[in-house]
């Protein structure tokens, strides 16, 4: 597999030549075009994992892309406008909802538990890639690779992945509002090992959305 990251990092697109017969899987609704491609939708991983990715934001079926004979070409993008990283799995990785793209054979999805708050925010499940082979993920705005050897906090908004070697902790501004909308939503990470941060926070803009937001009015 060839690949290049085109247009980057405000409207990243991953282009991506495969070898003949080679397989990725990926999201739905990343594909913007594909050449020499044929595509099968399925729940890999059986039923149960694809319930578990639901459930954490992803789509539940994956699309499986397999080259011809004479190999094939695809175009990906995310929903977000931002950067795409690639990222060579050698065991796991774990990463926020809405981030995963596509990767390679070789690599399976799963979800992990992060606490009982935080229902009505993005960071109460994340997604747990497991195996060996190239995993793509989308960001909103530029990427920041961090080496953490230590502790470091980031906000909820701002994660995008981090490595198993970091342990990490929630805690929550003090607040009404902040705990039932998950507002102040912190991770603190420690050990060693590698987090990957987006400069743009999706709940900030909704924040900065929301006044503009079309109201329907009562009056007939």
């Amino acid at each position: 597999m060839k690949y290049t990251i085109e247009h980057g990092p405000s409207f990243a697109l991953l282009e991506m030549d495969l070898e003949p017969n080679e397989k990725i899987m990926a999201d739905g609704g990343v594909m913007t075009w594909m050449s020499n491609l044929t595509t099968a939708t399925n729940m890999t991983g059986g039923i149960m994992s694809g319930i578990k990715r639901a459930i954490g934001g992803e789509s539940m079926f994956l699309n499986t892309y397999t080259a011809g004979a004479q190999g094939g070409s695809i175009g990906i993008a995310p929903g977000d406008p931002g950067m795409i990283v690639k990222y060579p799995l050698n065991g796991d990785l774990y990463l926020q909802k809405g981030a995963f793209l596509c990767c390679q054979e070789g690599v399976q999805t799963d979800l992990k538990f992060q606490g009982l708050r935080g229902f009505f925010n993005v960071g109460l499940l994340s997604l747990r890639l497991t195996g060996q082979g190239d995993v793509f993920f989308g960001a909103y705005g530029d990427v920041e690779e961090i080496d953490v050897d230590g502790d470091i906090i980031v906000d909820n908004g701002h994660v995008v992945a981090w490595e198993p070697s970091l342990q990490y902790e929630l805690s929550y501004r003090r607040g009404v509002r902040n705990f039932l909308f998950a507002e102040g939503m912190m991770l603190r990470f420690f050990g060693t090992g590698k987090i990957f941060v987006q400069s743009r926070n999706p709940l900030a803009m909704a924040d900065f959305m929301y006044p503009f937001r079309p109201v329907k009015s009562d009056n007939n």
